[in-house]
């Protein structure tokens, strides 16, 4: 019974069919269409430019042996502040947009012991400029600032004097 209902009405909607708005009277139009001669030229015979170049395939290229196609780079932490068995706290973030320690972005939080440390960290590509900040535990010393950045060689190391 349903399937019959669904016809019924489907050829129905598809009786009535969709027409515009408007009247139901249709005018005449006549239209005249005159054609003039044309005496064409024929446009100048142009070559197809060469296109034989040889494409390169992966086969093709060459990479220089000390190029290792790592994006990381291994970064060495070297920290010695001479400052005795003061207790101090190192941040060590990625470089923000106003030239501050961006905190949501730190790649080493820890405590120096005796003022010092020694890490290693593994940075991506996109780590090219870092801040280490020394917070002391005590409020009379200012924290200390340092920055960092990627010159390009194999080995990196932040030291911190």
């Amino acid at each position: 019974m349903k399937h019959y209902t669904l016809l019924i009405i489907s050829l129905l909607l598809s009786a009535c069919g969709g027409g515009g708005e408007g009247s139901s009277s249709t005018e005449a139009v006549s239209t005249t269409v005159t054609q003039t001669p044309t005496t064409s030229t024929p446009p100048p015979e142009t070559t197809p430019p060469d296109t034989s170049v040889e494409t390169e395939t992966m086969a093709d290229l060459t990479i220089a042996p000390q190029f290792d196609l790592s994006s990381k780079i291994e970064l060495n932490i070297d920290v010695d502040l001479n400052m005795g068995d003061s207790r101090a706290y190192l941040n060590i973030c990625l470089k923000g947009d106003d030239n501050k320690a961006d905190y949501d972005q730190c790649l080493l939080r820890a405590p120096l012991k005796q003022s010092k440390l020694t890490s290693t960290v593994m940075l991506a590509n996109s780590a090219l400029e870092l801040v280490a900040e020394v917070w002391f535990y005590d409020s009379q010393n200012e924290p200390l600032r340092f920055e960092w950045q990627y010159d390009g060689e194999q080995s990196a190391v932040f030291t911190i004097r």
